[in-house]
């Protein structure tokens, strides 16, 4: 079994969301970290929710409307697992945000 360490970073700036980390087969993906700063001075929320491949199925909630104070920074780590089969998703729900989101994760064979 292969472990690669990875990382993932996206700018959320809209209640839409985007993936942060994809599942793929024969993969397993262990989060270890997650940095969210938001870089505007605003006020702002966040939420990170894990779903099914299709990014809406069967969503499960790590964090939903966090608060984020302005020009802070919010630190995960506490581990999160995504199988072959699942995404983790994070999205501001205040929706005119400016968050930087960076992601380090293992990739492992399974």
């Amino acid at each position: 079994m292969a472990d690669v360490l990875n990382e993932s970073s996206i700018t959320i700036t809209d209640a839409t969301g985007a993936i942060l980390i994809q599942g793929a087969t024969d993969k397993r993906m262990t989060v270890l970290s997650i940095s969210i700063c938001e870089t505007a001075g605003n006020d702002e929320t966040f939420s990170i929710w894990r779903t099914d491949l299709d990014g809406s199925s069967n969503p499960k909630y790590i964090y939903h409307t966090q608060s984020l104070p302005g020009l802070s920074t919010f630190i995960h780590s506490d581990k999160i697992v995504c199988s072959a089969t699942t995404e983790l998703w994070i999205g501001s729900p205040s929706a005119s945000a400016d968050i930087d989101v960076f992601a380090s994760y293992l990739e492992s064979d399974v």
